[in-house]
């Protein structure tokens, strides 16, 4: 942008005589580059919202968003207060506004440097598929390879970790026997104690921020007590240990048979008191020791509380004896 100042001209000899007019320029290039940024994100759904912002310097007085492609400014915004960014909004999405953006901001004292570029891509149909090559175990410290592919004919897939500030790997996609077009990513090794989301796009070479829907998450994770990596659909919940489970079980059940070893003795030993107390209970008297009799028994009465049989009730049991036989 340039100002030219020049002296009000009488006649054409003296603007001849007169000197070469001042030319003040600002050129671009001279403040410090902004920032730009997307709200929710750079990869954003088919005709879904997306807003573009620019943060400069509090003097600005105004900010443009330039596209790759087009030589002319894509849009033009005033700042918003405290005057330090401005934003750009698209509120329907589509393919015309995929691709790479930079701004700019101007001040009363020139204009600033380009930003940092922003890759604006828009996501359709037709998702691939994620899979993990050659088994979902992957020993210790070891790499595995994954697999996106589609039917549809993309001749390049992305391969994208879900954590933020992550880079994407890019592959020229190769069609299969099948007839599907693949392409493989190798990954690892994988860290300890870390799970890692993937997902991947299928793009066409010539439109490279139209890309497809994403694939179903793959989440990979490396199990350190069990020394080997496990990926599956869906992560495995985290927990105890494998062996502290063991462990548990195998305290539990033997602490049921002791005691079921405790009850069984115990049962025994009152059993085997009960046989030694009846054995002494029907010695015959010659013997010694305890005798007792049943006096309803021997008289047919109804009572049945024992006593004990001295020395002259023995002519009684001999009596019945003799009676009996």
């Amino acid at each position: 942008m340039c100002i030219v100042d020049l002296t009000i001209l009488l006649n054409i000899q003296l603007f001849l005589e007169t000197p070469k007019p001042l030319i003040l320029c600002f050129l671009p290039g001279t403040l410090p580059k902004p920032t730009i940024w997307a709200e929710p994100g750079s990869v954003i759904p088919m005709e879904t919202s997306v807003t573009l912002w620019c943060k400069g310097s509090l003097k600005a007085q105004k900010y443009v968003l330039y596209k790759d492609g087009y030589p002319e400014t894509w849009e033009e915004q005033k700042p918003l207060e405290p005057k330090d960014k401005a934003k750009f909004p698209i509120t329907d999405m589509t393919s015309v506004y995929a691709g790479r953006y930079h701004c700019y901001y101007e001040s009363p004292t020139g204009w600033s440097e380009p930003s940092d570029q922003l890759e604006l891509v828009v996501t359709g149909a037709n998702k691939p598929s994620l899979s993990v090559l050659p088994s979902p175990i992957v020993p210790s410290g070891g790499n595995v390879t994954l697999q996106c592919g589609s039917w549809r004919g993309f001749n390049r897939f992305i391969l994208m970790r879900e954590v933020e500030g992550q880079p994407s790997w890019t592959r020229d996609s190769q069609r299969a026997p099948s007839g599907e077009f693949q392409a493989l990513f190798p990954v690892g090794p994988v860290i300890p104690s870390l799970m890692w989301t993937f997902r991947c796009h299928g793009f066409y070479s010539n439109t490279p921020q139209v890309w497809s829907l994403p694939s179903d998450p793959l989440e990979l994770r490396r199990s350190v007590k069990w020394n080997h990596s496990l990926i599956h659909g869906i992560a495995p919940a985290q927990g105890p240990s494998w062996y502290l489970y063991v462990l548990i079980g195998a305290s539990v059940a033997f602490i049921l048979m002791l005691c079921l070893l405790i009850l069984l003795l115990v049962r025994q030993q009152r059993r085997g008191k009960c046989r030694k107390s009846s054995k002494k209970g029907l010695r015959h008297p010659r013997g010694g020791g305890a005798l007792w009799a049943d006096p309803g028994w021997a008289q047919g009465s109804g009572q049945r509380e024992p006593r004990e049989v001295g020395k002259a009730d023995v002519g009684h049991f001999h009596r019945i004896s003799s009676q009996r036989v």
